[in-house]
């Protein structure tokens, strides 16, 4: 670590340029309009370090001014041209985000359906009646799409067997298709 006596090198100048965008943090003048120094946000004379975190990149008309005085402990002003590009980023990635869940949506709505209406051709109850888009939507957070079309398949023979063991009520099916789908999980597992 440099001492507080010993000069900036070149090395680290460049490096606090670099860092600043070749500007200075005071009045956002650039070269050729004017020549940039380092200037020590504490002061040597007050004790201030050579370490990077307390140097900033001025130009001579502002590092003059503020000689030897100590400023609050800010630190570099952050790159405006940065700041901006991280916003636009944030924005496009919510964009996609909301995108995908629209077609996601869409896709479920679907998906929803599909199922009701297998159930439908495949069973033919009374009144036509499926399993609600709540009920489908809950069985598609724990099985997938073919998972349940197989429930329902194998509900079937039960079904034609004994329709008035379920009566006409339907939670009594959705139950028992859904012990289906989890018992073939388990079975797998």
């Amino acid at each position: 670590m440099p001492t507080t006596s010993a000069p900036v090198s070149k090395r680290v100048r460049f490096e606090i340029f670099k860092r600043d965008g070749f500007t200075c943090q005071y009045c956002n003048r650039k070269p050729p309009d004017v020549t940039l120094e380092v200037d020590h946000i504490d002061p040597r004379a007050l004790g201030g370090s050579n370490e990077e975190i307390n140097l900033i990149t001025a130009c001579w008309d502002c590092n003059r001014g503020k000689a030897a005085k100590s400023l609050q402990r800010t630190g570099p002003r952050p790159d405006a041209d940065l700041e901006y590009l991280k916003c636009q980023q944030e924005l496009m990635e919510a964009r996609r985000f909301l995108a995908a869940k629209q077609k996601l949506d869409l896709v479920k709505v679907k998906l929803v359906a599909a199922i009701q209406a297998h159930w439908d051709k495949c069973l033919c109850m009374d009144d036509h009646d499926v399993p609600s888009r709540t009920v489908v939507l809950e069985w598609l957070t724990r099985y997938s799409a073919d998972e349940i079309i197989a429930g329902i398949d194998k509900f079937i023979p039960a079904y034609r067997r004994t329709p008035w063991k379920f009566g006409p009520d339907l939670r009594q099916a959705i139950r028992y298709v859904s012990a289906i789908m989890r018992n073939v999980r388990q079975d797998a597992a």
